[in-house]
């Protein structure tokens, strides 16, 4: 909105400034005994020219520095976002590794465990398929 405030600003003052030439123009061909308003309308027109143009220009400093406010706080929130992705991935491949800890951990009780009862319970042999698998199933 507020550039096409600045805009139409810029449109009026050009069309001010066309009828203030036009007229300047319409004055300067009655003959040298207008030279004195002359050079009041060509000074009032620098002034109101200049006038202008210090607007302009702190329009156009005013809209830079809100660009790059805009820009520095998307570049942070830019930075926020990465170390967010970065902690996530770093999450994620640590559950992994603790997963698989986990699973080695739990393989190796069983492996254990069923090597314990292998060797103290003296079994007939058909006997100790049936209970390695009640091991490895847990119960």
């Amino acid at each position: 909105m507020p550039a096409k405030k600045a805009v139409m600003a810029q449109k009026e003052s050009a069309t001010e400034e066309n009828r203030q030439a036009s007229s300047f123009a319409d004055s300067s061909t009655t003959g040298a005994t207008g030279t004195a308003t002359d050079i009041e309308r060509v000074c009032e027109l620098l002034q109101t020219f200049m006038s202008e143009q210090r607007s302009k220009d702190e329009s156009i400093q005013r809209e830079m520095a809100r660009q790059e406010q805009r820009w520095r706080s998307l570049q942070h929130q830019f930075g926020l976002l990465q170390r967010e992705v970065q902690k996530g991935q770093f999450t994620a491949e640590t559950s992994g590794t603790r997963e698989e800890e986990q699973e080695r951990q739990t393989q190796t009780r069983i492996l254990r465990s069923s090597q314990s009862a292998v060797l103290t319970q003296p079994q007939q042999p058909e006997q100790l398929p049936a209970q390695m698998l009640k091991l490895l199933n847990g119960q």
